[in-house]
């Protein structure tokens, strides 16, 4: 069952310039179809995730870096030692 709508025009009226002079204004009209079907889709919209913080350092860096603090603590402890045993053996 069509419902049958007259359809309604609109005239809209189009102005074009061409090297700086007003051309003749020449109407548009919008003709709406009479018969068939109309329909439309409805898109989902995008949604929006909550914002996550990213590490400003890697994780990878961060353990190297926790690796190398390790290494610089027990070469000291070593050095400290060794200079310590040097002296007592001084005596």
């Amino acid at each position: 069952m069509v419902n049958d709508i007259p359809a309604p025009t609109e005239t809209f009226s189009s102005s074009t310039e061409e090297k700086g002079k007003n051309v003749k204004q020449q109407p548009i009209t919008l003709i709406l179809p009479t018969s068939g079907k109309l329909f439309f889709e409805k898109k989902q919209e995008f949604q929006l995730c909550k914002p996550q913080l990213l590490p400003l350092k890697s994780f990878s860096l961060e353990k190297l870096e926790r690796m190398h603090k390790e290494a610089q603590r027990q070469l000291q402890e070593t050095r400290i030692r060794t200079a310590a045993n040097k002296s007592s053996n001084n005596f």
